[in-house]
């Protein structure tokens, strides 16, 4: 049984993670990674560089088939290691969002939910 609230788009984005420091001593890091399905409430990504659950990172994902730029704050809600170790998925669960990008995303998904 689906026991999500939100309907997912499994498709492949360019997503930038900058994990926000816990303190004044640490600097910032950031990677790239590609969202493997994105919903209006979170998404799943591709890792080699995975992320202790509940780190808060600023994400910035471009839609690709818009090409928007959605910026906000998630949290790593979990992490599964695949291929030994060399490869995870982690998701994220959105915690904000700056207004625009939450429109851009709630028409991103709904558009091609409805379109199905």
């Amino acid at each position: 049984m689906e026991k999500r609230r939100e309907k997912r788009l499994d498709e492949e984005n360019k997503v930038v993670i900058h994990v926000l420091p816990e303190n004044e001593q640490q600097e910032e890091e950031s990677f790239y990674s590609f969202s493997r399905d994105i919903s209006v409430g979170g998404l799943r990504l591709m890792t080699d560089s995975p992320l202790p659950v509940k780190t808060r990172v600023r994400l910035e994902i471009a839609l690709a088939e818009s090409q928007k730029l959605i910026t906000g704050i998630a949290e790593v809600r979990w992490v599964k290691s695949l291929f030994d170790d060399d490869v995870f998925e982690m998701g994220l669960e959105f915690v904000e969002l700056d207004p625009q990008s939450r429109v851009h995303l709630l028409e991103h998904v709904y558009r091609k939910v409805l379109s199905r």
